[in-house]
Parts: C-alpha cells; sequence; structure tokens
C-alpha cells in the first residue's frame, strides 16, 4: 500500500474558490460520519478538473476527519496497487480509517484498464467490509468510470463535483 501525505505548500488563496468548495467537503464530511454512525460502508467520489485542484480539499477533509477521531489512510494506484480494493481490505483496524484512493486512472498508464477492472471485479468486498472509501477522481478519471467499471460505479454512493477555482480578473 502506498502511503501518500499531502503536502502543505498548495497555494492557497482565501476567497478563491467557489461556493461549492466548502459544500462539497461538508456533503463528504457528513456522508462519512453518518457512514460511522450508523455503521455502514460509504463509496464517495470527489471530482476536480485537475490534480492541482485536489490537495486543499484533501488536506481540510482529512483535518475535518481527524477532529471526529477518525484516521485516513492514503492509497495511490501505481503498478504495484493495481487492485486497490484488495490493499483496503487488507489493511487492519478498518473500522476507524478512511482511505483516501486516487489517481485510479491515467491515460498515458497501460494500467489503467486493469485498476477499472478490478474496481468493478472486486467493488462488494466495500460493501460488505463497510469500508469507507472516498476517491480523488480528476474528470477524465471519473467520466471512464462508468465505462470501465460500469458495476463499481451502480455501486457508489455518492459523486460530488468540485467546482474550479475563480481567477481575478485585473
Amino acid at each position: 500500500m502506498t502511503k501518500q501525505t499531502t503536502s502543505s505548500n498548495t497555494k492557497s488563496r482565501p476567497g478563491f474558490h467557489s461556493k461549492a468548495f466548502g459544500e462539497g467537503l461538508e456533503i463528504l464530511k457528513d456522508e462519512i460520519q453518518l457512514a460511522f454512525q450508523w455503521q455502514r460502508p460509504s463509496i464517495l467520489l470527489a471530482v476536480h478538473n485537475s490534480r492541482h485542484e485536489q490537495p486543499k480539499a484533501q488536506q481540510s477533509l482529512e483535518k475535518e476527519l481527524l477532529k471526529m477521531n477518525k484516521r485516513v489512510e492514503w492509497i495511490k494506484a501505481t503498478e504495484q496497487t493495481l487492485d486497490v480494493i484488495i490493499e483496503i481490505c487488507k489493511a487492519p483496524n478498518r473500522d476507524e480509517i478512511v482511505f483516501f484512493v486516487s489517481e485510479i486512472g491515467n491515460a498515458d498508464n497501460p494500467t489503467s484498464t486493469t485498476i477499472y477492472h478490478a474496481l468493478n471485479l472486486h467493488r462488494e468486498l466495500l460493501v460488505e467490509q463497510h469500508v469507507r472509501v472516498v476517491f480523488w477522481l480528476i474528470k477524465s478519471e471519473a467520466s471512464e468510470l462508468p465505462h470501465h467499471a460500469p458495476d463499481f460505479w451502480a455501486f457508489r454512493h455518492r459523486v460530488v463535483e468540485f467546482a474550479s477555482r475563480r481567477t481575478v480578473k485585473k
């Protein structure tokens, strides 16, 4: 399992996220909180326009989850971790963990089809084992998911799309 930490040197300018940024984080946090409260799984997809927009949301959600005494475990899809669901299921003490999965698809990566196939094949394990997971996707990954992993797509609980950062007009 590849553990990743979010870098804290993200260019963040207060007030430059659309209102949807805060709403998106609140939706994710509430869904995860209810999943723990009701002891149920939660398969969430957080969609951004590009990877460079994700770290702020990831850091913010991780901070909120730490306040709830929940641990975050990062899994980055790589050639060594093609089946992220099996990697999640290997983790001890899953009951208090929220998994953050990123980089499941890459147009230049021939293994992305294998990753989608594995998601489709092992999707039921997420539900059976009451896993709480956020898949951090970019739009191209989100659009490929229903085509390459339609059964996984049907199993997801919520999709939250984050709006792009606003630019300042001079």
